[in-house]
């Protein structure tokens, strides 16, 4: 029995039905992953492509995390709307990468010992997105604080303080600690846990 070639325009029924079960083929219809388009030829419908941003960066650069404010959006911790998907790469040998034309992409880079702190994968439209966790997220906006400004940190440190089912302290105050950024958290909890 020949491989079935997906890349053929159109496909007989009986074509089809050479190289999978009834059952299969009419599940494949079902679903909408074949698609009829006159009596007895049928077409494989193309795949289901997603216009998220965050999906659309993850699939142009397999090794980056969804970070800085990209991934405080995601996580509820600001009301700003990212000008851009903000996502951090490894800096060993990521500094002469080509740009996708649309989303518009900014870098931040990180050391091989800890690029995959706080990194959790999510689905988004069906597709797995790398994004840094709620206390990743904190301790970059202090990280970078000179560029993202203390006014946008702040906002995030205080959106992530208010929800109190969700924050870990112990979690934020190791974060910081591996991050170098425990003197500016440390002041900012003392503050608002009192």
């Amino acid at each position: 029995m020949p491989i079935l070639d997906r890349n053929v325009k159109t496909w007989r029924k009986k074509d089809l039905l050479a190289h999978m079960t009834d059952y299969k083929f009419r599940q494949m219809v079902k679903t909408q992953r074949l698609s009829r388009i006159q009596h007895g030829i049928y077409i494989f419908s193309p795949a289901k492509e997603s216009d998220n941003d965050l999906v659309l960066t993850q699939q142009f650069y397999s090794q980056a995390i969804i970070s800085m404010f990209s991934a405080a959006d995601f996580h509820g911790l600001t009301t700003m709307i990212p000008r851009s998907v903000q996502i951090t790469l490894p800096s060993q040998g990521a500094r002469c990468l080509e740009k996708p034309k649309y989303p518009r992409v900014e870098y931040f880079f990180a050391g091989r010992n800890i690029i995959d702190l706080g990194c959790e994968v999510h689905k988004i439209d069906d597709y797995p997105v790398r994004i840094y966790n709620r206390e990743r997220v904190v301790c970059d906006m202090f990280r970078y604080l000179r560029r993202v400004g203390q006014d946008m940190a702040i906002e995030v440190f205080n959106n992530y303080m208010r929800d109190k089912k969700r924050r870990n302290l112990d979690k934020l105050v190791d974060y910081a600690r591996q991050l170098r950024v425990y003197k500016y958290i440390s002041k900012y909890v003392e503050v608002y846990v009192g």
